[in-house]
């Protein structure tokens, strides 16, 4: 895990990354963050300066590594993902709340909510492949650089067969607060899935839609980061809710 701002703060947004991204796709939300609060993004396995590193297959293993990572500190936190990175933050959220550490607030975007996924058989690299590029998560130079493919799908790979793979446990509502974004033009992620949402918390989901598709952050940057700023402070200014009953 890697603070990607400078600079102290006395709060702080970790985001998670979509399938086969890293943390740095957030470094230029660093233009737009309040003083006082820091931004943490992972920097994964098998990616970028860690290729030749072995992927995490596994998402207890992986959501067990990060709370190692970020369990040592106990200012307010608020955790954004998108699409995968949804999956990987509602499941850190849960395991922050088992250790009496809550976060504050979650951000989803991109990914319906869990409890009404299905997990499915592993995809083959095609099929992986006409998923990123039907939802433009690369530019088509990418797809056709072989030697770059080889080095970077073992990541990718992962990521997907994680997300597919995905099983909902029914677990305790989080305490955190909790919003849902998307794309307006996401065919796999209507407006209903990302309500849905709701079902994990007593507090609500309020959600927000751009125009767009599944990449719709891609084309909203300072618009999105500007979204989970205001997410996140407004958490710092409420209590966490009860969860009893």
């Amino acid at each position: 895990m890697q603070r990607l701002s400078t600079g102290g703060g006395d709060s702080r947004i970790v985001c998670l990354p979509y399938a086969g991204g890293n943390g740095t796709v957030y470094e230029s939300w660093t233009e737009w963050l309040p003083a006082g609060v820091e931004l943490w993004a992972p920097h994964l396995p098998a990616r970028e300066h860690r290729t030749l590193e072995p992927p995490v297959e596994d998402m207890d293993e992986l959501v067990g590594a990060l709370a190692d990572e970020l369990l040592h500190d106990d200012r307010p936190t608020t955790l954004f993902g998108h699409s995968f990175g949804s999956l990987v933050a509602f499941e850190l959220a849960r395991r922050f709340q088992e250790r009496a550490l809550p976060v504050r607030c979650l951000v989803v975007s991109g990914m319906p909510a869990p409890q009404t996924l299905s997990a499915g058989p592993p995809p083959t690299d095609a099929e992986i492949l006409d998923g990123l590029r039907s939802h433009g998560a690369a530019p088509e130079e990418f797809f056709r650089q072989p030697e770059l493919l080889e080095l970077v799908m073992p990541g990718i790979r992962a990521d997907y067969r994680m997300a597919t793979g995905y099983r909902y446990r029914a677990g305790e509502k989080l305490s955190a607060r909790l919003f849902a974004a998307g794309g307006d033009d996401d065919p796999g992620v209507p407006a209903g899935a990302l309500a849905a949402w709701a079902e994990q918390t007593g507090t609500g989901c309020p959600t927000r839609l751009w125009r767009g598709g599944h990449m719709y952050l891609l084309d909203h940057t300072r618009e999105v980061a500007g979204f989970v700023v205001d997410c996140h402070l407004q958490s710092l200014s409420r209590p966490l809710q009860s969860i009893e009953g």
